[in-house]
């Protein structure tokens, strides 16, 4: 049994979410607009399925994207990756700094 088309909330219009993906800097974050973007076409929204497989994600994290996106909107939908990103990197940074410490000795 397939599951049912995901619909994107309208949070903002798909002509603005052409502009963000295009505009994006970032090619992580530039996928994420491009997978709302394609999830919410006009006339023909493709399928999570369809857009997995152009963008090489998984399914789920389609599912999971289009979610975030639902359930944020645009503002945080980034934002979150960006901090999480962000998190990342100082805690490598401060892992890396602890080894030369460490080893420096």
């Amino acid at each position: 049994m397939s599951r049912p088309r995901i619909q994107i909330l309208p949070h903002l219009a798909h002509a603005e979410l052409v502009r963000r993906q295009e505009e994006c800097q970032d090619p992580k974050t530039k996928n994420y607009w491009l997978t709302i973007q394609l999830l919410s076409q006009p006339h023909i929204p493709m399928t999570v399925e369809q857009v997995a497989e152009i963008l090489g994600f998984s399914t789920d994290w389609v599912r999971k994207l289009a979610g975030r996106y639902n359930r944020l909107g645009p503002v945080r939908f980034v934002d979150s990756h960006q901090r999480r990103d962000k998190i990342y990197k100082t805690t490598w940074q401060s892992s890396e700094h602890t080894l030369e410490t460490l080893f420096s000795t």
